[in-house]
């Protein structure tokens, strides 16, 4: 029984491999499509890092997408930095005498 899960995860770990090769594959083989044209090109690459305000809808953009990761990070921090509940049961003794050591 425990060969036939062995072989079977083995089985299985060998298809996720041949897939990500595959997937590697069809990457690696596709080439990036051009530009309509070369003004648009130098436009997208002399494009400003941070948004223009003038343009309001890029402006608008950002704004939501730093408030949406903002409130994604304030729910995972809460999530993992809230206490644990008061009746969540006793603390754990380590049975420390004094005048008793392990090492002794």
């Amino acid at each position: 029984m425990k060969f036939a899960r062995l072989l079977l995860r083995t089985a299985i770990l060998s298809l996720a491999a041949a897939a990500f090769v595959w997937l590697t594959g069809i990457f690696g083989d596709s080439r990036q499509i051009s530009a309509p044209n070369r003004g648009w090109q130098a436009e997208r690459a002399h494009r400003a890092s941070t948004p223009r305000v003038a343009k309001f809808a890029e402006f608008l953009g950002a704004g939501v997408i730093v408030a949406v990761v903002a409130a994604i990070g304030r729910i995972i921090f809460r999530l993992r930095l809230s206490p644990a509940p008061r009746n969540a049961g006793q603390p754990i003794l380590l049975d420390l005498r004094a005048g008793t050591s392990p090492i002794e």
